[in-house]
Formats: C-alpha cells, sequence, structure tokens
C-alpha cells in the first residue's frame, strides 16, 4: 500500500484532493463568513437574479463570483461555502500539478503547505472570491509550464499557452487584482536560466515574443469580456477601490500581512529559515540564488511576492489580499532548503492553522478560547495569543460569535416599538440577510452608516439615533465629521 502511494501520482492527487476537501467541511456552516463583505455577496446575488440586471457587490466589482451565486441565491449559505471549498481544492491541484511539471522535490509537502497557510485555509470556508481566483490563477500558471515545457518538440502547439490567458482572464473576472499576475508570468519567457532545472521551463528565444503576445492578448480579452456587465451598468465609474477608513496603524498594518497570513508557527517558520538560508549562503561565501533554480522563475516568484505587499500597503485591511504570493512563497523554499529542512517547513507551516491563534477578546466578534491564554493590548485593542487554538478555530468561533449577537440584535428590532434609526456598520450586511424570509419592522430604520444631513434628517421626523457597539467611532470616521455620539446612544 505505501509503495502503491509513494510511486502513483494519480493516488497522491486524489489523497491530496480528499484531505483537502474533507478539512474545510465542518466549518462551511458557520454564516457566510467572518468578514462583512462575504454577508454581502448573497445581497447582491438575490438582487441580480430577482432585478436582473448586474449590480457589484463592492467596487472594482467580482462579475464572475456575482452573476455566479446570483444563479444559485436562494440554495443557502452551505452551498456558497461548498463553492468556495472545491475552488480551494482546485487552486491546490493545479499547485500541485504545475510543481510537477517544474520536477519539484517534494511537490506534496509543499502542496499541503499552501492549503493549510491559516489565510488559505480560512478563506476556503467561506463565501468570498479570493481562493475562486487562485483557482484560476493556479490553473493558468499549470497550463503555462506545460506549454513552456512541450514548446521545444512542439513549440506551435499553442492549445496550453491559450488555456494559461483564458484561466489568467477567467481570476481577472473573480478578482480584478490577479491581472497582475501578467507580469511575473511574462518573466518566464525571459531566456535568462541556466542550468540542467532551468532547462525544464526553457523556450526558444524566437517563441518568447510570440508567447508573451498570445498570453497577454488572451487574458486582457478574456478579463475584458468578464467585465462587460459591470461597464454596461456602471460605465467606467467602477475602477476604484472601497478605501472607507483611515489608514491604520503599523502595529495592525504588520500583523495583518504576517501573523494574519501564516499564523504564529508559520511566521516564526518563515523567519528562522531565511535567516539560517541567509547565515549558510555568507558563510560559505557562496551566491544568494538557490542552487538548481531557473534565474526567471526565481525573479517571478520575487515580483510577485513584490505586487502583492504594494497591493496590500496600499489597502492594508485584509490578510486574503496576499494569498495570490503564498504558493510562490513555499517554491522559493523549496528550492532555498535542504530535503530535510524543506518537509519540516511545510509541516510547520500546516501546523500553524491549528495553533497559536491570535485574535481579540471582544465577546462580540472576537474568538473563543482555552484556558491557557496570554492576554495582552496593542492599539488600545485587547489581544489574546492561545497556543491550544489556532487561526481555523478562531476564525470559526468568530463567526458563530457573530452570528449570536445578530441574532439578538435582530431579535430586539423586531419587536422594537419606537421609531429608530440604527447605524449598523459591519453588522447592517448580516443582519439585511438574517430578515430575508421576515417582515421588516417599520419602526427601525437600518443603516450601515450615516452623515449629518441623514442624522438630521431623521431627528427631525423624531427617530431616536442608535448605534450598535463602537459603530459610533465608526461612523464618525466613514463620514469624516465628529458628530455621531453628540445625538446617538447605544443600542444594545
Amino acid at each position: 500500500m505505501r509503495k502503491l502511494f509513494s510511486e502513483n501520482i494519480t493516488v497522491q492527487l486524489i489523497f491530496l484532493s480528499l484531505v483537502v476537501f474533507l478539512s474545510r467541511l465542518p466549518f462551511l456552516s458557520a454564516g457566510f463568513g467572518a468578514e462583512e463583505d462575504s454577508w454581502l455577496l448573497p445581497i447582491t446575488a438575490k438582487n441580480i437574479a430577482l432585478s436582473g440586471q448586474y449590480e457589484l457587490s463592492r467596487a472594482p466589482g467580482h462579475p464572475l463570483q456575482e452573476i455566479i451565486y446570483s444563479l444559485m441565491w436562494n440554495a443557502g449559505l452551505f452551498a456558497y461555502n461548498l463553492l468556495t471549498a472545491i475552488a480551494s481544492v482546485i487552486a491546490v491541484l493545479f499547485f500541485a500539478l504545475a510543481l510537477r511539471q517544474l520536477d519539484f522535490r517534494h511537490y506534496l509537502f509543499a502542496s499541503f503547505a499552501f492549503a493549510f497557510t491559516p489565510i488559505v485555509f480560512i478563506s476556503s470556508t467561506y463565501t468570498i472570491d479570493y481562493m475562486l481566483a487562485m483557482a484560476c490563477v493556479m490553473g493558468s500558471f499549470y497550463f503555462l509550464l506545460t506549454w513552456m515545457r512541450n514548446s521545444s518538440s512542439e513549440p506551435f502547439a499553442l492549445r496550453q499557452l491559450i488555456l494559461s490567458g483564458i484561466m489568467l482572464g477567467f481570476s481577472i473576472g473573480f478578482r480584478i487584482t490577479s491581472g497582475a499576475m501578467l507580469i511575473p508570468f511574462c518573466i518566464l519567457f525571459f531566456p535568462l536560466s541556466k542550468g540542467t532545472a532551468a532547462v525544464r521551463i526553457a523556450i526558444g528565444r524566437e517563441y518568447s515574443s510570440r508567447g508573451i503576445f498570445i498570453l497577454c492578448i488572451t487574458t486582457v480579452a478574456i478579463g475584458i469580456l468578464t467585465y462587460i456587465p459591470v461597464v454596461k451598468t456602471y460605465e467606467f465609474s467602477f475602477f476604484t477601490f472601497a478605501d472607507q477608513f483611515p489608514y491604520p496603524n503599523l502595529p495592525k498594518v504588520f500583523y495583518i500581512i504576517t501573523f494574519g497570513v501564516f499564523g504564529t508557527i508559520g511566521i516564526a517558520s518563515i523567519i528562522f529559515y531565511k535567516i539560517k538560508y541567509l547565515i549558510d549562503k555568507i558563510s560559505l561565501k557562496e551566491k544568494l540564488l538557490p542552487a538548481g533554480m531557473p534565474v526567471k522563475l526565481f525573479l517571478a516568484c520575487l515580483v510577485t511576492i513584490a505586487i502583492y505587499i504594494i497591493f496590500y500597503l496600499r489597502l492594508p485591511q485584509k490578510s486574503a489580499y496576499f494569498i495570490p504570493a503564498i504558493p510562490f512563497i513555499i517554491l522559493l523554499f523549496g528550492y532555498f532548503l535542504s530535503s530535510r529542512a524543506f518537509k519540516t517547513f511545510c509541516v510547520l507551516m500546516t501546523m500553524s492553522s491549528f495553533l497559536f491563534s491570535i485574535n481579540l477578546t471582544d465577546p462580540l466578534r472576537g474568538s473563543e478560547h482555552s484556558l491557557f491564554l496570554v492576554k495582552f493590548r496593542i492599539a488600545g485593542q485587547e489581544i489574546f495569543i492561545d497556543p491550544l487554538t489556532g487561526p481555523v478555530f478562531s476564525d470559526y468561533t468568530k463567526r458563530l460569535n457573530k452570528i449570536a449577537f445578530t441574532e439578538e440584535v435582530f431579535r430586539k428590532v423586531k419587536a422594537e416599538q419606537r421609531k429608530t434609526f440604527l447605524i449598523c456598520g459591519w453588522w447592517y450586511n448580516e443582519l439585511k440577510v438574517r430578515n430575508w424570509h421576515s417582515e421588516e419592522n417599520k419602526n427601525v430604520v437600518l443603516v450601515f452608516y450615516a452623515d449629518k444631513y441623514s442624522i438630521e434628517k431623521y431627528i427631525s421626523r423624531d427617530y431616536e439615533i442608535k448605534y450598535l457597539p463602537e459603530q459610533n467611532i465608526y461612523n464618525d470616521q466613514y463620514s469624516q465629521m465628529s458628530y455621531t455620539d453628540s445625538v446617538a446612544k447605544p443600542y444594545m
């Protein structure tokens, strides 16, 4: 049995797919997700389905996801989340297949490390676009490497190259920033590589410019096609992004792109092995470029990481913005480290999803924890680190806590007898979804946030102005004023 597994690639890939899929299943029923955008998607899908008119959930639009969900808008949250889980399996499979094209050692370890990196795992369990886009990006990467590997013998067989462009174009339809992968992918066409490993993805000079042209034209054409509903509805006003609040403080910016992405064990492993690699190279006076790694692949990895760091720093709100860089970080470590060290690195990255979580202690939107937690304060917020719970469990319990509080608010709103103007903030979408199959209480007006003019209009109509926890602070930030506390009171 062990011999069959070690020698049969199909068995290995089936095993990988099953483990990844089954690991997601227990988390698919905990609402649409912890972030408010994940609750906005089913609202948008319902509006599109019932009106027949395209509507973006948030700028600059995610048309493929929004339209797909509109076809299944009333299927229930499990179906929505199941689609994301399946996409994560596809993304991991394509990554594994791409590594096989590179003759990458320990491709199975690398694939598990990608699948179980905390932010990848978490983003695979709820209604959001990150893994849908990554399935297409990894598919594009695989087809591109397949074409490059075969281009010396079949230089004009462009099917895989066109498929690569199509997949990358689809990824734009799910998440527009995926289009930036054209830059590192085009680097792979450059005739820069030396060494035996580089031959695996080498192409002749005469086909480089042609290949770049075909990949770019196909990607851009498909990407534009996916955005036709957006342009038709909004013309070009959609081409922006949601920057609702002031730039976060530096500790939060740092946390989101480090611990928020890789977890405590993961980020510690990255730092340790990177420092060890540099010390070994410097002490032996060797070049920093990993032995046997194609130069153009090394550059493509570095450029991908740089691009998504820049994207993140432009709007440092979500750890998931950095997901496209994760497989290329793992790829680099596969060349950086010895066989044994890389296996250990992958195991640690996998463990990081299940141990040493860091999260808020807030009872409404924080996470559950064990008795062994340690509490501390950063930038005015109480945080805990718990060695016995991991980021995946923290996200899951956070989702359950938010659902419980939303239910409490919903029941109070349904029974409300007074005319109430309720500022809901990040609870707004969840409350709207909860109210789908109920008759709205006409005494209560639910709003996301409100400016001074809107508040004063409802005051003049004898409405009491109330807000859900913390939303007085964020309402002022959102509307760029200092006014809410002077006229509003807590609702709960």
